[in-house]
């Protein structure tokens, strides 16, 4: 078995098919996560598009997996980033600058950029179109145009043609896969395509937009920083390419095109796994690796590590989103006072307590006897009290006057 296969990566995938085809035949889940990007969590951590296979590929490998959803100074710990970003834009300034700086900090290190362009969604839907009775054919058809539509709809937000300092983006129209070579193509090449174990026919990939490797000038005359090579190309397009910087010896950049092959859903097939564990083997020795998790806009980058320093005082209001809790709570606060305050104006004089309300004595000396807790004294006193009133309302009659002798 290939030391990059954990053998409960497709076990951990095939209930995906298997929840498909039973919806097909009438018993079937009304939802299916199409979570992008996500190692764990719900949802995210069984989603078709998520990375829970491929982070469980570098662990059965020897690597110590963790997720992360920002960029902060603790990121130095690590020696290689997968980053799988749900966003049709390249990556920002301000994240480009931090990875860039992160590769320079240290050697050895690896950073592995997929590529949005891909959503296992569609192509499980379309999986199960094919092995569909006809009576769910319909229902089936509706929720592929549907996952089609919010994919082409994310996607028409990506430029038709942009220069990055990793890569160039072309956003080519429509869809293909990748094929086999046929006479007068060229055949599938790369690194990753050369020696034993790889059976190019069987690599299910798509390539719809296409990631191309820097010039080596750009437009500006200036020289590209890095050196490319090719990992693994196809008929149609390059699948991965790798890039070195002409300074930093040893670190690198793992351009991947897409999510086609190294995604949970696509993970199924046996050339996307041995594909995936060339991948792992590319990043060098096991040691730290982080998957970083983000949506449109890229992860939040931190110069200092959130929580490291904690405000103190009026400190606190200046620092979001804590000073923006505070506020609200001193509004609160200034309210209740202003409720409690004492209401000013001109004194007056209370009516005087009356003296003569009998009631008032029964209840002082209820209070009384229940400050005793004494209930056998209480009775005692409640008894005389009803006899003496008995006995002051029908007092005895008077004996008969004695007649004279």
């Amino acid at each position: 078995m290939n030391r990059f296969l954990p053998p409960r990566s497709p076990l951990r995938m095939a209930w995906l098919l298997a929840a498909g085809l039973s919806f097909a035949a009438g018993c079937g889940s009304e939802h299916i996560d199409g979570t992008y990007g996500r190692r764990r969590g719900s949802p995210g951590g069984d989603s078709v598009n998520g990375t829970a296979v491929l982070a469980e590929m570098f662990r059965e490998a020897g690597w110590k997996v963790t997720s992360r959803r920002f960029l902060s100074p603790r990121i130095n710990d690590y020696d290689t980033i997968v980053w799988a970003p749900d966003d049709f834009q390249p990556p920002g300034d301000d994240v480009r600058d931090f990875l860039e700086d992160w590769l320079a900090q240290g050697s050895q290190r690896t950073l592995v950029y997929i590529g949005r362009d891909f959503d296992a969604e569609v192509s499980y839907w379309a999986a199960i179109l094919a092995a569909a009775p006809a009576d769910q054919r319909v229902e089936v058809l509706r929720r592929l145009a549907r996952a089609r539509a919010a994919y082409a709809a994310r996607r028409a937000t990506m430029p038709d043609k942009r220069d990055f300092s990793w890569f160039t983006m072309h956003r080519d129209p429509g869809s293909r896969a990748t094929r086999k070579s046929r006479g007068g193509e060229p055949p599938w090449s790369g690194t990753w395509s050369q020696g034993d174990g790889i059976d190019v026919s069987g690599i299910r990939a798509e390539i719809h937009s296409r990631l191309d490797p820097p010039a080596t000038r750009s437009s500006g005359g200036d020289r590209s920083p890095y050196r490319s090579e090719i990992l693994l190309q196809s008929p149609d397009g390059i699948l991965a390419y790798r890039l070195v910087h002409r300074t930093q010896s040893g670190n690198q950049i793992l351009v991947v095109n897409n999510g086609s092959f190294l995604l949970n859903l696509p993970l199924i097939e046996k050339e996307h796994r041995k594909l995936a564990g060339k991948l792992i083997a590319q990043c060098g020795t096991p040691a730290k690796v982080v998957f970083l998790e983000s949506g449109e806009g890229g992860p939040f980058v931190f110069q200092q590590e959130p929580g490291s320093k904690q405000p103190t005082g009026l400190e606190a209001f200046t620092v979001w989103p804590l000073g923006g809790i505070l506020w609200h709570f001193l509004a609160l606060g200034v309210l209740y006072l202003f409720a409690r305050l004492a209401i000013f104006g001109r004194p007056y004089e209370l009516p005087p307590e009356a003296i003569s309300d009998f009631g008032r004595h029964v209840h002082a000396f209820g209070e009384l006897l229940a400050g005793t807790k004494d209930q056998a004294y209480a009775r005692q006193q409640l008894a005389q009290f009803h006899d003496r009133n008995q006995r002051d309302t029908n007092p005895p009659p008077d004996p008969a006057p004695r007649q004279a002798d």
